[in-house]
């Protein structure tokens, strides 16, 4: 269980999606089983490697604010966690190159800023950017199957992972002091993020949708943005930590869904099965969150 707690293990589930929605838009729905295994490992291991990397470099703050964590409660040896983060990353990295060179272009891209926003960047100005472009590339990372980065079928791919980094640097703010008495312009600022991609979100995913499918898009993400403001309102009302996290839980486990919705508008025909293997990645998230903590 300590492992599983310093892994995050239910927020895995939200990263997945990414790689899903990526992939289909790049290739219309079709799957090539291998290459699409390995982006979904590539994902799955850099973002397990961010996980460790943060507790190690949060460290001493961990002590001070959350001392029952795995490292500061001495559960886990830091030396161990060190070589755990360094192998999942490198892993991940590899696994991304087993897909072609583009994802492995794009991988070493999401480990450098995933390290780069854990080794301190997260405390700067910038933090809340650096967190919203991992997810950003995350969701690259599914379309560089198509090797070249820079063709126009790649306009699509980088709106919607746009959008999705806006909608997590939105969530980093809101969550950016977590542990204590979270400030109200942190959650005011976030939630206008939030609110402003779930906006752009369903323009673009509406916008190309087939158009018996229109009305369930916008009422799959008015029911989304319905329920984020159920949780936000505590925390906006209190600031207390528990509100906070409550809410951060459910704008995390809200990211396969959204990206369900931009697989239905820009997957093609053949991307149905893929839309609901996102969508279907909040249940293994949902169920273990309430045994291991997402944050």
């Amino acid at each position: 269980m300590p492992y599983l707690r310093l892994l995050r293990l239910p927020a895995l589930f939200t990263t997945f999606p990414d790689v899903l929605a990526g992939y289909a838009i790049a290739r219309q729905g079709v799957i090539v089983p291998w290459e699409l295994t390995w982006l979904l490992v590539a994902s799955g291991l850099l973002y397990l490697s961010g996980m460790v990397f943060n507790d190690l470099f949060d460290l001493e703050q961990d002590r001070r604010e959350r001392p029952t964590r795995p490292l500061p409660a001495g559960e886990i040896p830091t030396t161990t966690a060190s070589r755990l983060a360094t192998v999942l990353m490198l892993g991940g990295v590899l696994a991304a190159a087993c897909a072609g060179w583009g994802a492995a272009v794009v991988a070493i891209l999401l480990a450098a800023m995933i390290y780069t926003y854990d080794a301190g960047g997260k405390k700067t100005l910038f933090g809340p950017a650096l967190m919203g472009g991992c997810r950003g590339l995350n969701l690259l990372l599914g379309a560089a199957c198509l090797g070249n980065l820079l063709t126009a079928d790649m306009l699509i791919p980088l709106l919607m992972a746009a959008l999705m980094g806006i909608y997590v640097a939105g969530i980093t703010l809101f969550a950016r002091s977590e542990a204590v008495q979270t400030p109200r312009a942190d959650m005011w600022g976030g939630t206008i993020l939030m609110y402003l991609a779930l906006i752009g979100w369903g323009t673009a995913s509406a916008a190309n949708s087939p158009e018996d499918a229109v009305i369930i898009v916008l009422l799959i993400l008015f029911l989304i943005a319905f329920q984020l403001a159920r949780r936000i309102r505590p925390a906006l009302r209190t600031g207390a930590t528990l509100p906070v996290q409550q809410g951060v839980r459910v704008m995390l486990l809200s990211i396969p869904m959204l990206e369900a919705l931009a697989i239905i508008g820009h997957g093609g025909d053949d991307a149905v099965p893929l839309a609901i293997a996102a969508a279907l990645m909040m249940i293994p998230g949902q169920l273990l969150s309430r045994f291991i903590p997402m944050t």
